[in-house]
């Protein structure tokens, strides 16, 4: 009975963080697209809410911005002569973003410009307040991750680029 109580309690707490998780990454991410506050001040807000519930925790935020959400997670184009899935070799590719070398990601790091599509991720790893990990053979520690997609507001132009044809090194 005690073995079922300390893992509903557990199942509880992580179901909790979540929700406070979900809710202050999409507060941020709201007010991170209208830049009202700087994205370390909202970095802090959302860390100091995290830390009520689980105070040793580590926290880890990311943001990587997109022109728009088809380029999310997507590689630049290249000839992938030799069949090895990076880009060597002297094989041709498109430098999209405007960088000079290719990427596996078009993603800028950073909340981007106007009418960018950012993702922000935050996770959070902590250590397990009930010892139910013991019994089940796994971690110690937990980690919760959120992701949120949106759009920045449009207020001014989006920076374009236009592709140039390279030659990876």
């Amino acid at each position: 009975f005690m073995l079922l109580l300390l893992g509903c309690f557990d199942i509880g707490y992580q179901v909790y963080l979540t929700a406070l998780l979900n809710g202050e990454i999409q507060k941020s991410a709201r007010d991170a697209t209208l830049e009202t506050k700087s994205l370390s001040a909202l970095d802090e807000a959302v860390k100091t809410q995290i830390r009520q519930l689980a105070p040793t925790a580590n926290i880890a935020v990311t943001r990587v911005a997109y022109q728009g959400y088809k380029d999310i997670g997507r590689a630049e184009t290249f000839s992938d002569g030799n069949a090895n899935g990076k880009c060597d070799h002297n094989e041709p590719y498109t430098d999209e973003n405007g960088n000079g070398t290719w990427d596996r990601d078009l993603g800028k790091q950073g909340n981007g410009g106007a009418r960018d599509v950012v993702k922000y991720n935050i996770a959070v790893t902590y250590k397990a307040l009930f010892p139910m990990w013991k019994f089940l053979g796994s971690s110690e520690y937990r980690t919760l991750n959120s992701t949120m997609l949106l759009k920045n507001q449009p207020f001014s132009d989006q920076t374009k680029f236009s592709p140039v044809n390279r030659t990876c090194a």
